[in-house]
Formats: C-alpha cells, sequence, structure tokens
C-alpha cells in the first residue's frame, strides 16, 4: 500500500469513528431532551387535572373549568373501586384499557401506551395520609415528537456522510498536493544519469518539511558534485604531471640501450633513477593523502618533533607552548617535505622554520634567504604545472599543489607569506 493510500485510509477511518461517535452523541443528546420535554408535558397535564379535582368527605367532586372539554379529551379520573368519573367521550379501546388499568395502581406511575402515546398517573388520597379516593391519568400523544427525533437521526446521518465524503476529497487533495513534489523529485532522481552532477530537485526556499528535505539533498548533491569533480580534477592533474616524466623514463631507457659506452648509459640510467625518485615521492604523497581522508588521526601531532626530522634546517620555536595540532605525522611531514625541498633549492645560505601559536592555531613558517615568489605568481604557485624561476623543468611540477592539498585535509592551510626571500607559511589547526 503506497504512503498516500496509508495516510488517506487512516484519515478515513479516523473521521469516520469521529463523525459517528459525534452523531451518536448528539442523537442521544437530543433524545434525552425529548423524553424530558414529554414527562414535562404530561406532568403539565396531570397538575391541570388534579387542580380541577376536589375531595370533600372522602368523595370526589370534579370543578367546571374554562378548559373542560380540553381536560376531558386526554384525562381519566377513576374512583378506587375502578368506577369511571370522567374521561374522553370516545377514546381507542386499546389506549382506555391502559389508561383503566394504569388507575389502579396505589402510586405515581408513568408507561408507555398503544402506539405512540405516554401515559401518566397520580392518585389522589383523602387527606396527606389518608386512603387512595381516586386516581388521575392523562395520555400524551407523542407521534411528532418521534417523528421530529427520527428525522434528526436521518439528517444528523445524512450531514456526517456529507461531512466525511468532503473530507476525505479534501484530504485526498491535500495528500495530493503535498505528496506532488515527492513524486516528481524520486521521477527526477530515476531519470537521472551518473554524470549530471549539476542537476538539482530546485523547490525553491525551504517553507515546510518537503521543501527543506528537497534543500538538504541539493546540498548534499552539490557536495557530492562538488567531490567528485575535486577527485576528477585531481586524478586528471596526476595523470597529466606524471605522464611528462615516465614519457622521459621510456626515451632515456630507449637511449640507455643503444648507448655506445658505458659511461654514456650509466649517466642515462642515472636521469632514469632521478625520475624514478620524483615519480616515487609523488605517489608517497598521493598515499599519504589517501590514508588521511579515510582515516584520520586520532592523537594530535607534535610540530617541533615533525621539523625537527628534517637535516640542516634550523628549527626555531617563536613562542610556547606549542599545542598538539590535527592531524596525521605522516600527512604533515609530506606537507612540509616539498615546502623544504623548494626552500632549499633556492636558499643561499640555510633553511628556516618558525614554530608559533595563534589563537586555536599553530603556525609553521618556512623561510629561506633566496630570491622569494614571484610576486606576479602569488597563490598560483600552487596551481599544478606552475612553476617559479630556477624550478627545473624535468619535475612532476606537483609538490606545492600536492602540500596545500594535504594540508586542507588536515584541516590546515598553506599559503605564501610575506616578507624577504621565500616564505611559506601553514596554519595547522590546534588539538
Amino acid at each position: 500500500m503506497k504512503l498516500r493510500t496509508r495516510l488517506l485510509t487512516v484519515t478515513a477511518v479516523s473521521l469516520a469513528g469521529g463523525m459517528a461517535m459525534l452523531c451518536l452523541a448528539g442523537n442521544l443528546l437530543f433524545a434525552h431532551t425529548i423524553r424530558t420535554d414529554m414527562q414535562q408535558r404530561l406532568d403539565a397535564r396531570l397538575n391541570a387535572v388534579v387542580a380541577s379535582v376536589r375531595i370533600k368527605d372522602g368523595r370526589v367532586q370534579v370543578a367546571d373549568a374554562v378548559n373542560d372539554d380540553i381536560l376531558d379529551s386526554y384525562a381519566w379520573i377513576v374512583a378506587s373501586g375502578g368506577r369511571l368519573i370522567e374521561g374522553p367521550s370516545n377514546p381507542p379501546p386499546a389506549l382506555r384499557a391502559s389508561a383503566l388499568s394504569l388507575a389502579k395502581r396505589d402510586r405515581a406511575r408513568t408507561a408507555s401506551g398503544p402506539g405512540r402515546f405516554l401515559l401518566g398517573s397520580r392518585p389522589l388520597r383523602a387527606g396527606e395520609h389518608g386512603p387512595v379516593v381516586a386516581t388521575v391519568v392523562a395520555t400524551l400523544d407523542t407521534s411528532q415528537l418521534a417523528t421530529l427525533r427520527q428525522e434528526v437521526l436521518l439528517g444528523s446521518i445524512a450531514i456526517a456522510l456529507l461531512v466525511l465524503i468532503v473530507g476525505i476529497a479534501a484530504t485526498r487533495r491535500a495528500l495530493s498536493a503535498v505528496l506532488a513534489p515527492v513524486e516528481q523529485m524520486t521521477h527526477d532522481a530515476d531519470v537521472w544519469e551518473a554524470h549530471d552532477l549539476d542537476r538539482r530537485f530546485d523547490l525553491g526556499p525551504p517553507s515546510n518539511e518537503i521543501t527543506a528535505l528537497a534543500a538538504t539533498l541539493d546540498h548534499l548533491l552539490e557536495r557530492i558534485a562538488s567531490s567528485r569533480r575535486h577527485e576528477q580534477r585531481f586524478a586528471a592533474e596526476v595523470a597529466h604531471e606524471l605522464r611528462t616524466p615516465l614519457a622521459a623514463i621510456r626515451g632515456l631507457t630507449e637511449l640507455a640501450a643503444g648507448a655506445p659506452d658505458i659511461d654514456e648509459a650509466m649517466a642515462t640510467l642515472a636521469q632514469i633513477q632521478n625520475h624514478s625518485d620524483r615519480i616515487a615521492a609523488t605517489l608517497d604523497t598521493l598515499m599519504a593523502f589517501a590514508r588521511r581522508e579515510a582515516s584520520p588521526a586520532a592523537e594530535g601531532v607534535d610540530l617541533e618533533a615533525v621539523a625537527a626530522e628534517f637535516d640542516g634546517v634550523d628549527v626555531r620555536v617563536v613562542s610556547r607552548p606549542l599545542p598538539r595540532v590535527e592531524g596525521d605525522p605522516r600527512v604533515i611531514r609530506q606537507t612540509l617535505a616539498p615546502l623544504i625541498d623548494n626552500a632549499r633549492r633556492h636558499a643561499r645560505t640555510g633553511v628556516t622554520v618558525e614554530l608559533a601559536t595563534a589563537p586555536g592555531r599553530a603556525i609553521d613558517t618556512v623561510r629561506d634567504d633566496g630570491p622569494g615568489v614571484d610576486p606576479e605568481l602569488g597563490d598560483d604557485i600552487f596551481l599544478p604545472g606552475v612553476r617559479g624561476a630556477g624550478e627545473p623543468e624535468d619535475g612532476a611540477g606537483l609538490g606545492l599543489p600536492l602540500a596545500q592539498r594535504l594540508a586542507r585535509s588536515c584541516g590546515a592551510d598553506l599559503t605564501v607569506g610575506d616578507g624577504p626571500g621565500g616564505c611559506f607559511v601553514l596554519s595547522l589547526p590546534a588539538r
């Protein structure tokens, strides 16, 4: 059963049950009101008849009244011995028999008569505690009230059915309007291809639960698309940058195979080894990046200890205490390695690593006293394939770009710093 059908069924059953209970309660209340009204009318008739009767010396006397004809049409006055003193001139036999039978009782009673008649009796005594001298019986035709009660019952049932039909129709329309975006989202997601990275549900600003869900899914799709584009671009950059050294290795291999003497062949093999080392370093960096994304380290990293692992580098701690930083030691090491290698290639006398603290961060600044980064390059130095002045043309060209990618995988950032000479600033989140 579809969600729409289930919701509609639950709503219909609940509405039907509620209307049935409301109809039943209303009719029961109306029936109670009718019964009370009939009893009040019957009591009024009995009071009118009793008011016209006098008991004197144990005998019953009926006084003449203005409405005597009316009283005689619905009332009986019966003596204690069963003798009829006064009553309707030509009543139905069954009604007469019921009235005389009720008059034999020595206490007030109310009973249903033949047809739609209601009968009530009231005994008359000689004195407050004397014997019963006579009994007054009055009748009330309840056919009109019974018809009214039946009409109210049928009318309430008709109204309840109408409300039920209208309620189900309104609920069905509301459910269709609410679930239409969900059906459209399901259809769109079903027809989208794997390469449709820019498709979105686009239901507008979140105004209810459905549009809020669509907006959340759109944000999720945006992150997935961004991640996929990032990985595609990353793979393309790696393939592009590794193609050059691999092609060089192939050419050098062919050259070494045809070298006329051993010295030339050994020189060619040395170049092949140099290219292989660069490719291995690039792949190590990629593996560290992948490990960092797959399983981040649970413990912090001692940044001073990692910086001290590099030979020939002057490590200076500018401010203490130096906090441990987020990340994996191998990833941070692979991030610093291209920066220090770059500084060594351009330094005139030496390379310095300065460690400092900032609010919630640890700052690692790699400096050298070389010519520095070309101001025209700026942050473009971190783009794959961009080389500064003096950079070897046979390199893979991925050192600084991968360093920045690894830094961001740790929640850090890598930028070009200010000051004389070469300067790169690595800002890492403190643990």
